[in-house]
């Protein structure tokens, strides 16, 4: 009887893309380049102000490769929702649109899998450093995500399509769309990982979140919380406060309303929990300029 590792089912790559043509083609071709071969790509243009015509082009004779134009633009989870709707395969990898994978990615991902485990991450090479993200586990349950998002980009996952279809990217949450879609997978199946970095991560536009942060109102950072709120009885208070203090407090070395924003993190967690991560974040601070 033929076993999951003996079968090479057909995977659906679903690249997401706005206004970055110059990437697209790139992203296709660390696909194409795979070991393991049985895939389809789906791009999915999220109603760019680009035509992407070199693009359309270049794919033509590839019949792996389908393109889809969203009729208004929704957003990275609203792509992604959009590539899952029209994916062929038994399973469903992400790929974002300025990172890129290994050609053993899937091989390895795909032969993590199990009868029981029909999801999979890895670990990651940061693009601004090289520097590597691989957590030290060989599973990742939903107790372990309850702490943090241990599996980061959705340019690591591979899950099955069964899943996918009836546990979608939340389109309304306006931060941290991986970690809530990780959490609700991880009631389906746990995650096999791949303790290796099989991906480039781009973390350019991260590099710069601390100054995004420090222009934000109080209602735009009330956005961000969202995903907080919503998994808040499940991750438990003791995250649900770390990550709070950890998305509001560091803005505060560039704010020139600090009292508006201490007391908003007050609000949140209470005025002892935001001085005491308050100290400890500055004594982090500190500790690093020495």
């Amino acid at each position: 009887m033929s076993t999951i590792k003996e079968l090479s089912p057909l995977i659906s790559v679903v690249i997401p893309t706005y206004n970055r043509e110059e990437y697209i083609m790139r992203a296709c071709e660390t696909v194409l380049s795979q070991t393991y071969s049985n895939l389809e790509i789906i791009v999915v243009d999220d109603n760019s102000d680009q035509d992407y015509l070199d693009f359309l082009e270049a794919i033509k004779s590839y019949q792996n490769i389908r393109y889809i134009r969203r009729n208004d633009n929704g957003g990275g989870s609203a792509a992604r929702n959009t590539g899952v709707e029209h994916a062929k395969g038994e399973y469903i990898a992400f790929l974002d649109d300025d990172d890129v994978w290994l050609e053993d990615k899937i091989k390895l991902q795909y032969e993590s899998l199990s009868n029981n485990i029909k999801a999979s991450h890895c670990g990651y090479l940061l693009k601004s450093n090289n520097k590597g993200r691989i957590e030290p586990f060989d599973i990742i349950s939903q107790a372990d995500l309850c702490v943090n998002n241990k599996l980061a980009s959705t340019s690591g996952l591979l899950c099955s399509k069964n899943i996918l279809i009836n546990v979608k990217f939340d389109e309304s949450l306006h931060r941290s769309q991986d970690w809530d879609l990780y959490l609700r997978i991880a009631e389906c199946t746990d995650f096999s990982y791949v303790r290796k970095a099989l991906y480039i991560y781009d973390d350019g536009d991260h590099a710069r979140m601390s100054n995004k942060y420090s222009s934000l109102t109080i209602a735009e950072y009330e956005k961000r919380l969202d995903m907080l709120e919503k998994h808040r009885s499940l991750i438990g208070e003791r995250s649900y406060t770390m990550h709070v203090a950890g998305l509001i407090l560091p803005s505060l070395l560039s704010r020139k309303d600090k009292i508006n924003i201490i007391a908003f993190c007050s609000s949140k967690i209470g005025v002892l929990k935001t001085f005491y991560y308050l100290l400890k974040f500055l004594y982090k601070k500190i500790r690093l300029s020495k």
